[in-house]
């Protein structure tokens, strides 16, 4: 019987066609720095920036942050972008939107610093003012050359801003951004803070009864007296300043530092390349003019008797000064008219010790070289420093289960921000509701950052931290210095150890070494 061939059904089935994975989009902007604008600025960023992205059905919006108003100069003060360029380094983030180049940063330096570190990691950015899209880019050429435009344009606003600080200095109507301990800024005008000028008048009180500086500091820290900004601890250089500000007596002197022309653009004390403006009662005082130039007499003949007592003046060098072979601490001796300073054993015994006798002149002429130094660099070396300083200890805290739920809330309450204006732009829900809740939100979202750098400040306990912010405040008002005083192993230096008959280490109070030439 022939073979009979079975007729089969087979069915054809299509491959699937895998679902395509949407790209997951965030927008970056600086929003008006105006407190009554600001909520209605980012709600609109947003609501722009949603529409803008959903239109799009291969994009998902993953968030729009926003900077309240901050400078694109120092991208360290920008805590949006910073919180960015986390979720990128997390991967949740694959294309940034951004209004123009000048949102972005406004020096070339961190625009292509952080436009090669977003491309290393996959990440597009559109710049739609420019209409430049990093992904076509073939050359940072193009890129350069919009920065340094950007850049341009800030440097060209500081100076515009310069010119119109110094006119109304010109005019008297000058009104300082801060205001010095004791007072606060109402509107445009300072106003006492009466718990603090009773603080700044006990200071005075203090001084007129002859106590130091150093005592007057103990007693403010002993007593619990809060200084203000976030900051616990009381430093001598504080009181020094208080006790020398003519402020305090309703007048004002203007221009004490100035900004400078290049970037990047630092606050330098002007020791005569910038006029200064003295104001008679421009504001009401907290002491009489008096007592104040009581205080300044009392302080001028404290320098007098230090400076023309029977102790040299060699003598604020001595348990500073050791010898970086021994370790031992260096003593200090006259030979034929000329003051050295010398490790024992190398006295006792030249084989004993390589390191040779120095001038104290050498040594004195390093240690004010690195003060002036630091006066006009300080805040770029130390500065750095201080943040990584602070970056560890937050580290620490992530650990911390508080600080965790905070992050959460915040993390959590940012998501219901962002639906509440997805609602809004697809009209689900009124606008005027939408504000409400929205302002509601962001309220409840300032006082957890609030609680938040409460809480980190807390952790600014570490002595190397402290150290170092008080040396930073030191640095802020510090005069060029052209004799070693003992307020300057107070407020900035440790000690000095001698390495060779060429080179000193200068240790700073945080515990930073520096090496000085011995000339």
């Amino acid at each position: 019987m022939a073979n009979q061939v079975k007729a089969l059904k087979v069915t054809v089935i299509d491959p699937a066609t895998p679902e395509k994975a949407k790209l997951r989009v965030a927008a970056y902007a600086r929003v008006s720095s105006d407190s009554a604008d600001q909520l209605n600025s980012y709600l609109a960023q947003v609501d722009y920036y949603t529409r803008h992205i959903g239109e799009n059905p291969d994009w998902e919006l993953i968030d729009v942050y926003a900077d309240e108003g901050i400078s694109g100069l120092d991208i360290r003060k920008r805590d949006e972008f910073n919180r960015m360029m986390e979720d990128c380094r997390a991967g949740k983030i694959d294309r940034i939107l951004i209004k123009s180049m000048s949102r972005f940063a406004r020096n070339t330096r961190d625009t292509l610093h952080f436009m090669r570190e977003l491309m290393r990691l996959g990440i597009n950015i559109q710049f739609e003012k420019e209409n430049i899209d990093t992904g076509r880019l073939t050359s940072e050429q193009t890129a350069a050359i919009y920065a340094a435009f950007a850049q341009m344009e800030s440097t060209g606003h500081s100076s515009n801003m310069r010119t119109s600080v110094r006119m109304r200095m010109e005019r008297g109507i000058f009104t300082p951004s801060s205001m010095p301990y004791g007072y606060r800024l109402n509107g445009l005008e300072p106003e006492i803070v009466p718990e603090e000028a009773e603080v700044v008048r006990r200071i005075f009180g203090l001084a007129l009864q002859g106590q130091g500086h150093t005592d007057i500091t103990k007693w403010l820290n002993e007593s619990g007296v809060e200084r203000g900004h976030g900051r616990e601890r009381w430093h001598c250089f504080m009181v020094r300043y208080i006790l020398s500000n003519c402020f305090y007596t309703g007048d004002s002197d203007w221009q004490k530092t100035f900004a400078t022309d290049t970037l990047p653009i630092r606050q330098v004390p002007n020791w005569g390349q910038r006029p200064k403006y003295h104001v008679e009662d421009d504001h009401l005082g907290i002491i009489s003019r008096e007592d104040f130039q009581r205080v300044q007499a009392l302080t001028a003949s404290r320098k007098e008797v230090f400076y023309r007592g029977s102790k040299p003046s060699g003598a604020v060098l001595g348990g500073h000064v050791f010898c970086g072979h021994c370790g031992y601490a260096c003593r200090r001796k006259t030979a034929r008219g000329t003051v050295y300073w010398v490790c024992n054993r190398h006295n006792d015994s030249k084989d004993e010790c390589p390191i040779p006798q120095i001038m104290e002149m050498a040594l004195t002429a390093a240690l004010l070289r690195l003060h002036n130094k630091l006066i006009l660099h300080g805040q770029e070396l130390l500065q750095p420093l201080l943040d990584q300083l602070r970056e560890l200890r937050e580290r620490e805290l992530r650990s911390n289960q508080k600080l965790s739920d905070i992050d959460k809330e915040i993390a959590n309450i940012s998501g219901q921000n962002l639906v509440l204006i997805r609602l809004k732009s697809k009209g689900c829900i009124d606008s005027a509701l939408a504000l409400s809740q929205a302002d509601e939100m962001n309220r409840r979202l300032r006082e957890l950052r609030r609680e938040r750098r409460k809480m980190l400040g807390a952790a600014d306990g570490d002595e190397q931290i402290q150290s170092t912010e008080a040396m930073l405040d030191y640095l802020d008002g510090a005069q060029w210095q052209t004799k070693v005083t003992p307020e300057l192993f107070e407020e900035l230096a440790e000690r000095l150890t001698v390495v060779s008959a060429q080179e000193v280490k200068i240790r700073l109070l945080n515990g930073l070494e520096l090496t000085e030439r011995l000339v």
